[in-house]
């Protein structure tokens, strides 16, 4: 069950102008004609606002939105009117009955009758997200959901009825979130899109809305933002200020062992090319080989390392082989934790992962101590060594496919984003030097 710390309620449609209270005007609800249908089931009836046109209406005992578990008290009755749209009675009772009978049919397949409000569809389908949390989506994925999901109520209101959502409001979407957050990209705004379209199939397949309220927006660019690698003056920079006495001697001892492991880690992402939750989810039993090896006369310790599909950010298994495998070996001496199934970053008092948090606290004071935040235009995160890690394996020459497969990507993917590395190798070739020998033979240099 999603606790109250995981719904989204109580927000305010910032959005939108407080509307004017509507005018009161005074109404005679008595009913003047009434016919009981479906054996005195149903009714059809006219009140005297409603002129000639015949209203329908029947009483409901149990519905599914409102009461969705059984350990819950049977919801009071409600009662479902419509208005039938048609001034002749025979018509009217025609039309009454043939809603009686699908009313009935829906109660029956248990399915919805009443709309909910946005804030309740989006606990729900928040609900069914945190369940999928290790099957087939992370912790991190589901948070992404629910964040995304806030500006949707925030945008819509979160007490209005679902079927109450005007449906040619999506045009309007990308200019709210710029005048919240100006500096939200074309991608995050995809990426929202898509959350919220997924809300509403969820609630198409489950008959809360039909189709034609699936939500149209405008047109976006869909090319990435595009995180900068790391240079190697910062790369070396990051490394040896992280394995310097400076960052380990520290007054706290708690503090002085997230301090190592978190250089592991950094030595890691940057050897293996692996990205910052699949590093943080991996364990002993994902480390198939540690060799020597001999690679361009250098000798080096190669890691080779198999990633569960429920580890990976796309689902898919795959291998991935890197240097530094030594990184391993030095912790596995040191932590207190080396059974197949002990995470190897580890908080090495209770065995758990070391959390997000204390992640990016030792990153932020690392930036803060080597000043290399002040010297970069953009932030500087975790993902920018992935991002080092390819262009270097690139400009060394390694096969497109093969680091492809070692990254957990599509080929295209890496040509999408590293392929400047090609134009600058070209630019290398095409700017050769060209001589002759005494033969008239090309020679290159």
């Amino acid at each position: 069950m999603v606790t109250k710390k995981d719904t989204l309620t109580n927000l305010p449609p910032k959005h939108r102008k407080p509307k004017k209270p509507n005018r009161i005007r005074p109404r005679d609800n008595r009913r003047g004609e009434v016919h009981l249908i479906c054996d005195g089931e149903a009714k059809v009836f006219r009140t005297k606002p409603s002129g000639d046109v015949w209203q329908f209406e029947m009483k409901i005992s149990d519905e599914r939105y409102d009461n969705p578990s059984p350990d819950r008290e049977t919801p009071k009755n409600k009662w479902l009117r419509k208005s039938l749209r048609t001034r002749d009675l025979d018509e009217a009772k025609r039309k009454g009955k043939e809603l009686w009978m699908l009313t009935i049919g829906r109660v029956q397949s248990s399915q919805p009758i009443f709309a909910p409000t946005t804030s309740k569809l989006v606990n729900m389908f928040l609900e069914v997200k945190k369940s999928e949390i290790g099957i087939n989506k992370t912790y991190g994925r589901y948070q992404t959901i629910r964040t995304q999901l806030g500006w949707y109520l925030e945008f819509v209101g979160p007490d209005e009825k679902i079927t109450d959502v005007d449906r040619n409001i999506w045009d309007g979407y990308y200019r709210f979130r710029r005048t919240h957050k100006p500096n939200v990209t074309d991608m995050t705004l995809t990426n929202e899109k898509s959350t919220i379209r997924s809300l509403y199939r969820w609630a198409i397949r489950l008959e809360y809305l039909p189709q034609r309220y699936l939500p149209e927006f405008p047109l976006l660019s869909t090319e990435a933002v595009k995180r900068r690698a790391l240079t190697v003056e910062e790369w070396r920079t990051i490394y040896e200020h992280m394995r310097s006495k400076n960052w380990t001697n520290v007054d706290d001892p708690k503090k002085e062992e997230q301090r190592r492991f978190i250089y592991w880690f950094v030595l890691v992402l940057g050897n293996l090319g692996c990205r910052f939750g699949e590093a943080r989810r991996l364990t002993w039993n994902n480390i198939k080989k540690i060799q020597k090896v001999t690679v361009d006369g250098r000798d080096q310790t190669q890691v080779t390392v198999n990633f569960l599909k429920s580890q990976t950010k796309n689902k898919k298994a795959r291998t991935a082989i890197g240097r530094r495998g030594d990184v391993f070996s030095t912790i596995k001496r040191y932590s207190k934790h080396t059974k197949n199934t002990d995470f190897i970053f580890v908080d090495n008092d209770t065995g758990e992962q070391i959390s997000r948090e204390v992640y990016y606290r030792q990153w932020h004071t690392m930036l803060e101590e080597t000043g290399l935040q002040e010297k970069s235009v953009e932030p500087l995160s975790f993902y920018n060594i992935r991002h080092f890690f390819a262009t270097q394996r690139l400009y060394s020459g390694a096969n497109p496919y093969a680091l492809a497969k070692t990254m957990g990507c599509g080929i295209q993917y890496i040509w999408d984003h590293y392929g400047q590395v090609d134009v600058e190798k070209m630019a290398k070739d095409l700017t050769k030097q060209v001589n002759y020998d005494k033969d008239g033979m090309v020679v290159i240099k």
